[in-house]
């Protein structure tokens, strides 16, 4: 699969330089915004997005997972090799779908 990619001929290409005063995307592509563009001081503010907040609280739950049991991980291994494990078809089922809910 091919995928053409769209230039701009050399001649509609001009540089942008920062004369120290903001302007909007707008007019320096050229187009009339109606009005002029200032900056904004020390009040400038950032707003995350929902999807940025739930990131974060997913980060720091995360954070608060312990790290695998390498013991533990190592028991179920030998358990699995010599044929011991026996696993608990109904206990998997149950918390397949606890998580399936609570993802929902």
């Amino acid at each position: 699969m091919t995928v053409k990619i769209e230039t701009f001929p050399a001649s509609s290409a001009r540089p942008i330089a920062s004369s120290g005063s903001a302007k909007s995307a707008n007019a320096v592509a050229g187009e009339s915004g109606g009005g002029a563009v200032s900056a904004v001081g020390a009040t400038d503010r950032v707003q995350l997005t929902g999807d940025a907040v739930n990131l974060q609280q997913f980060e720091k739950a995360l954070a608060a997972v312990p790290r695998t049991d390498a013991s533990k991980v190592e028991r179920l291994r030998a358990a699995v090799d010599n044929g011991s494990y026996q696993p608990n078809p109904a206990a998997i089922a149950a918390k397949l779908a606890r998580f399936e809910y609570a993802m929902a």
